[in-house]
C-alpha cells in the first residue's frame, strides 16, 4: 500500500471515530434534555416526545461530527447546534404555546457547544477541516497531479 493510500485510510478512521463519539454525546444530551425537560414537567412525556428529544440532539451531533467547517471549535457547535436544533424546534413551533419554543431555539446553541467541546476538547477527535489534505482533484475525486 502507498503511503497515500495509507494517509488516507488513517482520515477516514479519524473521520469515523469524530463521527461516532460526536453522535454518542448527542445520544447523552438528548438523554439529560429528556430528563431535565420531562422531570420539570416543561414537556410532557410520551414516547414520541422522547423520540423526538433523543432524535434532535442525535442528529444534532452526527452533523457535528461531521462539520468541515472552518469556524473555531466553540462558534461550530453553537452554529450547527442552532441551524440543526431548529429544523425540529419548527414542531414546537406549531405545536406548542407559551415560551417553549424560544427557550428551546436559545438552548440548541448552548447543546451543540457541549456536544463540539467534549467531542473536539475533552476526546481530542481532531475536526474534518484538519483532516482534509487540500490537493488538486478532479470531478471523480481522483488527485489531478
Amino acid at each position: 500500500m502507498s503511503t497515500s493510500g495509507m494517509m488516507e485510510r488513517v482520515a477516514e478512521t479519524s473521520v469515523m471515530k469524530r463521527m461516532l463519539v460526536a453522535t454518542f454525546f448527542g445520544l447523552v444530551m438528548g438523554g439529560i434534555c429528556a430528563t431535565a425537560a420531562f422531570s420539570g414537567g416543561i414537556l410532557k412525556f410520551t414516547p414520541v416526545a422522547l423520540v423526538w428529544v433523543l432524535l434532535n440532539r442525535t442528529v444534532m451531533g452526527t452533523v457535528i461530527g461531521i462539520s468541515g467547517l472552518r469556524l473555531h471549535w466553540a462558534w461550530n457547535g453553537i452554529l450547527i447546534g442552532l441551524l440543526v436544533g431548529s429544523l425540529f424546534a419548527y414542531y414546537l413551533f406549531m405545536n406548542v404555546s407559551g415560551p417553549l419554543p424560544a427557550i428551546n431555539a436559545a438552548v440548541n446553541g448552548i447543546y451543540g457547544l457541549i456536544i463540539e467541546f467534549f467531542t473536539t476538547i475533552v476526546f481530542k477527535q481532531p475536526r474534518l477541516d484538519f483532516l482534509v489534505r487540500h490537493e488538486p482533484r478532479d470531478c471523480r475525486g481522483l488527485r489531478t497531479s
